[in-house]
């Protein structure tokens, strides 16, 4: 298990990396969507690679948003020096969390708990 201070230092590089991903993100979403209102008004073709920034920056956002909401504002905000939940903590960073940690960490349940619960949950974190 890690220490907490390697938790912190872990969740202030996550956070800092997220962050950096959504203003770069946010500078390409600008460009596309010029480049599409240019492409319109000449009527070429528009360019769909701004659906897929699009929902690329969504993801990034969620993960930016449940970042704050274990760390900040969620129920185990002020408790991650508690064994369960630095334990629970652990497991979703590392794609292995059941229901019981992701409950203790204020997250909805998957439906799945022990083995092969950490392929299921893979996507969802």
């Amino acid at each position: 298990m890690a220490t907490q201070q390697e938790r912190d230092l872990f969740l202030r590089g996550w956070r800092a990396a997220m962050e950096e991903v959504l203003v770069v993100l946010q500078s390409e979403a600008r460009a596309w969507a010029e480049e599409e209102h240019e492409a319109s008004e000449s009527g070429e073709y528009k360019l769909p690679g701004s659906f897929a920034l699009s929902e690329v920056r969504g993801s990034f956002k969620g993960r930016h948003e449940l970042l704050a909401w274990i760390t900040q504002i969620g129920p185990s905000a002020g408790r991650h020096g508690e064994a369960e939940v630095a334990r629970a903590l652990d497991a979703l960073v590392e794609n292995r969390a059941t229901d019981e940690d992701r409950a203790l960490l204020g997250l909805a349940r998957i439906g799945q708990d022990g083995p092969g619960a950490a392929e299921q949950d893979a996507g969802g974190a």
